[in-house]
């Protein structure tokens, strides 16, 4: 419950950043942010290994969408994978049915991605900067509102990608015990080789923002 509530915050958050921009940003990556969030209990320097699958999970809540590419795949999961490794983790095989679970990774590493379709509105109300200009005329704060002007209704794509840090040791009501997420969140607006670029920056800021991932003797 926890972690949909913030996966919907993540999703309303990108949407007041929208709105911070009624007439648009000076640019798309103005847009962009990176948010994490950790479990406060979880002793980071005693994990020390890793596995991560080899594909990326797509959700959307656009039904006519176009079916996700998985061409970037590879490129996502290598920034995620070597973001792990400088922080002093090792990389393991994925655990199998045969895997002894004494020799089962510390964590496992997901990475999801989220397409939302948004729509929002806007009125230019050019007409409220009267008392600015009759300021002296009105002799007040009162502002004549006219709605001569239709309302513009706009549509908007956001994307984020999720990396969750998910502890192999089963918790006594066998849920999933997430120690960290990182999300990369932002317009999906430009080319595929733009998207691209912005999302390896953000996931990289993810982990700046997270110095308590790495281990003592990362840099040793």
């Amino acid at each position: 419950m926890k972690r949909l509530l913030f996966l919907l915050l993540t999703g309303l958050f990108a949407q007041l950043m929208v709105s911070c921009y009624p007439e648009g940003a000076d640019n798309i990556e103005d847009y962009d942010v990176a948010i994490t969030n950790y479990d406060k209990s979880a002793n980071f320097n005693e994990l020390t290994t890793f596995s991560i699958p080899d594909s990326v999970v797509f959700f959307s809540n656009d039904k006519n969408a176009t079916p996700p590419s998985h061409a970037f795949d590879a490129e996502i999961l290598d920034v995620v994978t070597n973001n792990f490794i400088a922080m002093g983790y090792t990389k393991v095989a994925d655990p199998t049915a045969e895997t002894p679970v004494d020799q089962f990774p510390s964590f496992i590493v997901t990475v999801s991605a989220f397409s939302n379709v948004n729509y929002s509105y806007f009125v230019d109300n050019w007409y409220n900067n009267w008392d600015w200009y009759w300021g002296g005329w009105w002799n007040g704060p009162f502002n004549p509102y006219y709605p001569w002007y239709p309302v513009s209704v706009y549509s908007y794509r956001t994307g984020s990608v999720v990396v969750e840090m998910i502890s192999t040791q089963q918790r006594k009501d066998n849920k999933a015990n997430v120690l960290w997420t990182g999300i990369a969140d932002g317009l999906l607006q430009g080319s595929d080789a733009f998207i691209l670029r912005r999302i390896k920056s953000q996931l990289d800021q993810c982990f700046v923002q997270s110095p308590y991932l790495t281990k003592m003797n990362a840099s040793e």
